[in-house]
Order: C-alpha cells, then sequence, then structure tokens
C-alpha cells in the first residue's frame, strides 16, 4: 500500500491539450517541434515510400522520413537526419528517395581513428553554432562504446569541418556505452540518452552527473529526450510507458503521465513547455501540457 500510494505522489497527470493525426499507425522514431505547431517525423515504415500513403501531408506534419534515422532541425531551417556513417542535409521527399550524394553530405566520418572503429550517428542536435552528435562504434556488450561530437558550424550551415571537441571519457572511464538521443539544455548542459542511464555532462564535456531512474529496482531504459524553460530535463521511459522529469541537477521530480500513455518514444518541446509525445505504434502525436 505504501509503495502504491508513493508511485502516485511522484506522478502528476499532464492533459492532452491536442493532438496530431497521422492517418493511421506509425512507428514513431524521432521527432522535430516546429515554432508553428507543425512536427517533422522520422518513422519506421516502409509504406511510407508509396507517396499514395502520405496522408498525413494535410495534417501539421511538414516532413516524414520513413527510415527510422534522427532529425534534427538547424536555427537557419534545414533539416539534418543521420544515416550510415553520414550526416546529410534534406531538400526534398525526392531527393532523399534518390539518395544521400555528394550535395547534401554535411559530415562524414574522416579521421584516423576510423580504421579502428566504424562511427554510426545517433541522435543529433543544434546548439548556436554547433551540431551536437552521438556516435557508437557498432560493436555489442562489453566493447560498445560512444562519444559525442560538437561539431561548429558557420551561419549559413556550412560545416567547417573542424570538430570542436569530442566527449567521450571522464578520468579514463568511458562515459557512453550507446548513446542515442541528445539535447543541450538552456543551462548549456549536454544531455544524452544512454543504456540504462541519461549522462548529463557541462558544455566543455565534464560528467556533471547520470540518472539511472528513480528507484533501483527499475528497469530505466531511456529514448527521447527534450528540456523545459526551467531546464527540466524530460526523458521517454518507452519500454516502461513512462516519462521522466528530472531537475537540471539530476534530481527525479515526478513521472509525467497522461491518459492513455503507451511506449513513449520520440519528445520534443515548443516554447509554451507543451510537449510532443510520439508512441511507439500510434496513430496519433500527442501534445501534452500541465
Amino acid at each position: 500500500m505504501a509503495l502504491t500510494q508513493a508511485q502516485s505522489i511522484s506522478s502528476e497527470v499532464y492533459r492532452i491539450v491536442d493532438t496530431i493525426s497521422l492517418g493511421q499507425r506509425y512507428y514513431i522514431f524521432d521527432m522535430i517541434t516546429h515554432a508553428s505547431g507543425h512536427v517533422s517525423l522520422s518513422m519506421i515504415n516502409p509504406d511510407l515510400y508509396d507517396d499514395s500513403n502520405l496522408s498525413y501531408k494535410q495534417k501539421k506534419v511538414y516532413v516524414a522520413l520513413p527510415t527510422g534515422c534522427y532529425i534534427a532541425n538547424a536555427p537557419y531551417g534545414v533539416l539534418f537526419y543521420g544515416i550510415e556513417n553520414m550526416i546529410a542535409t534534406y531538400g526534398s521527399y525526392d531527393e532523399f528517395k534518390r539518395g544521400i550524394t555528394v550535395n547534401n553530405i554535411f559530415w562524414t566520418q574522416n579521421t584516423p581513428e576510423s580504421n579502428t572503429y566504424s562511427w554510426k550517428p545517433h541522435g543529433i542536435a543544434f546548439s548556436k553554432y554547433h551540431l551536437l552528435v552521438c556516435l557508437w562504434n557498432q560493436k555489442f556488450r562489453q566493447q560498445s562504446i560512444g562519444k559525442v561530437m560538437k561539431i561548429r558550424t558557420e551561419k549559413n550551415g556550412v560545416p567547417n569541418n573542424r570538430t570542436c571537441i569530442e566527449i567521450q571519457s571522464d578520468k579514463n572511464t568511458p562515459l557512453y556505452v550507446c548513446p542515442t538521443y541528445i539535447v543541450e539544455n538552456g543551462n548549456g548542459d549536454i544531455c544524452v540518452s544512454d543504456v540504462r542511464a541519461v549522462v548529463v555532462t557541462d558544455a566543455g564535456g565534464m560528467l556533471r552527473f547520470r540518472y539511472e531512474g528513480n528507484s533501483c529496482k527499475s528497469n530505466f531504459d531511456p529514448y527521447g529526450i527534450c528540456c523545459d524553460s526551467s531546464c527540466n530535463i524530460i526523458v521517454a521511459d518507452m519500454k516502461n510507458d513512462k516519462i521522466h522529469m528530472v531537475d537540471k541537477d539530476g534530481e527525479f521530480l515526478h513521472h509525467v503521465t497522461y491518459e492513455g500513455i503507451r511506449m513513449p518514444r520520440a519528445l520534443s518541446i515548443d516554447s509554451n513547455d507543451h510537449v510532443y509525445v510520439g508512441e511507439w505504434d500510434s496513430d496519433s502525436i500527442k501534445i501534452i501540457s500541465r
């Protein structure tokens, strides 16, 4: 009884203030919220290659990529996506279907260590003049490691081909196992969803804290991540049907829940702190608020 009461107290029910219908069920992989209230999506659904199934284009969806790739939107309005060992820019759906060309490659692996590891880009996000990239070495179990890169960009979005900083270890201990989603907090911290933990470093790459769930018995499994205007960190715990709210110093605040919550995967947030939730296998995007 006491445990049930404690869990209830630690949860806060949010309202579903709006939904974005997708016309049919999709596996939502990643999501961007635009200032207009529209979204861009990355889904895992091969049917999206058939333009006759793009009924969502009449709704509030700008772009929906069908490959389950990570996506980010630059301040100057260009959509970026990660695929294979590259990050490319998106021009049009037809261009995307034709594949990556030399004209839209933003970054590709070209380092001396590429003979040792084949780094695969996962989550990507933008700060003011940097692209933040999660990279994984495509190995498993004890050999799996990751890192975060901050790539300097110019105002027009052209990379200057210089990695400003690589974040990989703390006191010779690897920080990441397989980093997936990433976001820059309002205080400059870099927040990363990793295996069983959210890893938070400062802007220079120094470890601030690891958040591993709010219970020693929890099977925390973080995915999509965003931050609100108070610098609280909001993370989707997909396999446990939960969303965690953590403050900027790593203290658990509460679980966010809403009616019918099921497998939240992708998260984004707008300027009013409305959280957009893309669930795994859903026919709509839920927009929730306190």
